[in-house]
Order: structure tokens, then C-alpha cells, then sequence
């Protein structure tokens, strides 16, 4: 039997995060179309960054990947599979990793004290370079270690939709149940 696990934002969490950011930008947008009325002495730079605030938000929202669920991973009785594409157009490529070339799966706390998930992977390096480029900079970047000796560690913080325990749990037993 073949299960298939997704550590995920569903589609409908998606879409809500997306109001919130469009709440936001008409927030920042409003403050800056009406700010002569109830800044004062305040100064004028400060009209100028909620126009842009406004803007950034306003930009995150356009994009309609951002409106679909965002699968971070996915797990089955063979491995777990990263998707990665070069360009939204592409079709999207899995970097798969098999169960025997995973380590501990763990909860921990991340950089800025946030607790998410952890996962060890035995990968080459053009493997970690090609599909986690940028999360080995990240994670240098924020100060989290990358290596636990043979292997490459990636981390995702909690994603709000998903519990932790019950994700561990879970892949820990597909892990288990095939090896």
C-alpha cells in the first residue's frame, strides 16, 4: 500500500492568508492616500513608505501561484519527494529521496526560536546545490546548521495548517514501515 503524506498549506489557507495581505495593502494604501489629513507634522517619508508597503503587498497578492496550496514536500512508501521547477511555467521536478538516505525527522527550534520540522537527508552536493541552493543560504545566513555529518539537514518552520507532532508521527511510521 502506497500512502502518500503532503506537508502542505492547503488551498483554502492560501487563499486566506492572501485576504489578510490584501487587508493589509488597503491599510497601507488608505494611510497613504489620506495621510495629509491625520499625520500632522509627521515626515513626509513616512507618506511615501506606506505607498510602498501598500505596493509590496499589493504585488505578493497579484501572483496567482500565491492563491493555490503550496506543497513543501511530499512523503510516500518509497521516499520523500522535494518539488522543485526552475520557472512557474515548467513542469515541476521532484528531487526524490529514498528512506534508507533519511535520517532523524525531528521537531526543534529553528532560527528566531521558532519550532518547526527538521528533516536529515544523505544527499551529494550537486544534489543540495541544485534543488536547496537557496535554503543552504538561508540557513547560513540566519545561523542554523546545514550538516550533521553525512548529512544535509532542511527545515521548515510550522506551517500553522499542519500539527507538528502528528506530521513527525506520521512520517516516522512510513519511514519505519519501509525500511
Amino acid at each position: 500500500m502506497n500512502r502518500v503524506f503532503k506537508y502542505k498549506t492547503p488551498a483554502w489557507g492560501a487563499k486566506l492568508i492572501c485576504s489578510a495581505y490584501s487587508l493589509v495593502s488597503g491599510g497601507f494604501l488608505v494611510a497613504y492616500m489620506t495621510y495629509e489629513s491625520w499625520a500632522g507634522n509627521s515626515p513626509w517619508v513616512l507618506k511615501y513608505a506606506f505607498l510602498v508597503l501598500g505596493l509590496v503587498f499589493l504585488l505578493v497578492l497579484l501572483k496567482p501561484t500565491n492563491w493555490k496550496e503550496w506543497v513543501y514536500f511530499t512523503a510516500d512508501d518509497y521516499g520523500i519527494h522535494f518539488p522543485s521547477s526552475p520557472s512557474p511555467s515548467d513542469e515541476p521536478r521532484f528531487l526524490d529521496v529514498s528512506w534508507a538516505n533519511v535520517g532523524n525527522i525531528k521537531r526543534e527550534k529553528l532560527y528566531g526560536g521558532v519550532y518547526g520540522i527538521s528533516i536529515e537527508l544523505k544527499l551529494s552536493q550537486s544534489e543540495v546545490d541544485t534543488h536547496f541552493s537557496n535554503v543552504a543560504s538561508t540557513n547560513k545566513i540566519l545561523g542554523f546548521n546545514q550538516m550533521r555529518g553525512e548529512y544535509f539537514v532542511i527545515a521548515y518552520a510550522n506551517n500553522a495548517f499542519q500539527k507538528l507532532p502528528a506530521v513527525i508521527k506520521q512520517l516516522i511510521d512510513i519511514k519505519r514501515a519501509n525500511i
